[in-house]
């Protein structure tokens, strides 16, 4: 009776952190990470759903083998279901190693109920934007590719004034997947960013491989187009 309540109870936060401590270790054999994994989630609480989450934080040194065991963690995550969203959810809003979360969210919830979560994490972030590292808004910006929505790319805006360019350049590429309702954001962004040359050459990049025209825009664009682009007769960017 008493052996089984034992098993059966919460884990202490010092047995997760035991836990962690060999599930981010880079080096060595792979069991070890391995059978910490298992462990985290069988145990299956928030706390140590999220402590499970910080595999995601390292890489081993052997490159097959680690993205074979960040597989392995997203289906553990997937299978615990909805029990796994709120651990996601808070790695997501202070960790820059977001792309394997994203993944492992998206399987979980049906599109109706990722997109508003995205939202939410991305507002998050931006709200705080002083304060967080260009690194994680630049990674959890790049996790939303395959994601994006109109409302995604909405909140994207945001970051398109940014003080660090792989924060813009991230925000540029994924606001252009949401389709023709990116053009005008990417035109006005580009005409503000008089003082970033990689920021207004990513956009001719993305103007021209889109082939969107520069229609409302076209002296200021002229006048400042990168060199290496041009524009039509028609106003669509085109490399020389």
């Amino acid at each position: 009776m008493f052996d089984f309540l034992k098993r059966g109870s919460a884990p202490s936060q010092k047995q997760i952190e035991k836990l962690v401590k060999r599930l981010t270790e880079p080096g060595g054999e792979n069991s070890p990470r391995i059978e910490a994994a298992e462990k985290l989630a069988e145990w299956g609480t928030p706390e140590s759903l999220y402590a499970l989450l910080k595999r995601f934080t390292i890489s081993s040194n052997v490159i097959t083998q680690d993205i074979e065991e960040k597989r392995m963690v997203v289906r553990m995550l997937v299978e615990k279901g909805n029990d796994a969203v709120e651990p996601i959810l808070r790695f997501l809003s202070s960790h820059h190693n977001v792309e394997w979360p994203v993944q492992a969210l998206s399987e979980i919830l049906p599109h109706q109920e990722l997109v508003p979560k995205l939202v939410e994490i991305l507002e998050k972030v931006a709200a705080a934007s002083d304060f967080t590292p260009p690194e994680h808004k630049a990674d959890l910006i790049r996790a939303m590719r395959g994601h994006v929505t109109p409302e995604i790319a909405n909140v994207l805006r945001q970051f398109l004034t940014d003080d660090d360019d792989d924060v813009r350049i991230s925000a540029i590429e994924a606001i252009s997947e949401a389709g023709e309702q990116g053009r005008e954001p990417l035109l006005e962004a580009f005409l503000a960013a008089n003082d970033r040359p990689r920021i207004r050459i990513r956009i001719a990049e993305m103007l021209a491989d889109r082939e969107w025209p520069v229609k409302g825009f076209r002296p200021k664009i002229e006048e400042t187009l990168p060199e290496g682009f041009h524009l039509t007769a028609k106003g669509f960017v085109r490399r020389k």
